[in-house]
């Protein structure tokens, strides 16, 4: 009777403790199908403006050409922002970094170099992007890219002359409002 008791005990508790969940399921729960949340919708929508933090690290600065008055530069992009449908309790981490492809699936701001000539993504050995949500629903996303930026340039002094090239990083579609 003793053993029948402490088992039938311990199914239960089992029964009524929380299951851990999957990373799998978890993320299906979080932006799935079923989960509501729709990329193609900005945080906060007919809210306040999204409040987009960027930062650039420059890996190398390359060749400055006179000639077609630009510059080259291999830089990481680092925009971070809150999407408060992303926030989680549900799971144990307090962050989650995930693979790029799941970059469909969330909702990215629409930044672009305005004074951009050409544009190289990196993908060797995979692709150079990173992806993470924190528990408040912050949201990292950091991309390696190689740019040739325009550069007017007075040469009036040449070869004596100063240059100051700029990186013209802006919303293709939002605005401060």
């Amino acid at each position: 009777v003793f053993f029948s008791l402490a088992a039938s005990k311990e199914a239960e508790a089992a029964r009524s403790a929380p299951k851990s969940m999957s990373p799998s399921d978890f993320l299906d729960k979080l932006m799935g199908r079923t989960s509501g949340y729709d990329a193609r919708i900005r945080p906060n929508f007919k809210g306040p403006p999204v409040n987009v933090s960027c930062n650039i690290f420059i890996n190398s600065f390359g060749s400055i050409a006179e000639t077609t008055m630009d510059y080259r530069v291999n830089i990481f992009l680092r925009q971070q922002w809150n999407d408060p449908r992303l926030a989680y309790n549900e799971y144990p981490d307090d962050s989650l970094d995930l693979d790029p492809s799941m970059l469909d699936s969330i909702w990215k701001p629409d930044l672009f170099f305005a004074n951009e000539k050409g544009a190289h993504f990196h993908e060797i050995t995979t692709d150079n992007k990173l992806l993470r949500i924190s528990r408040n629903g912050n949201v990292l996303y950091s991309i390696r890219i190689t740019l040739t930026l325009a550069c007017p340039m007075d040469l009036k002094n040449f070869p004596m002359d100063v240059q100051t090239c700029i990186m013209q990083l802006e919303s293709f579609g939002y605005t401060m409002n």
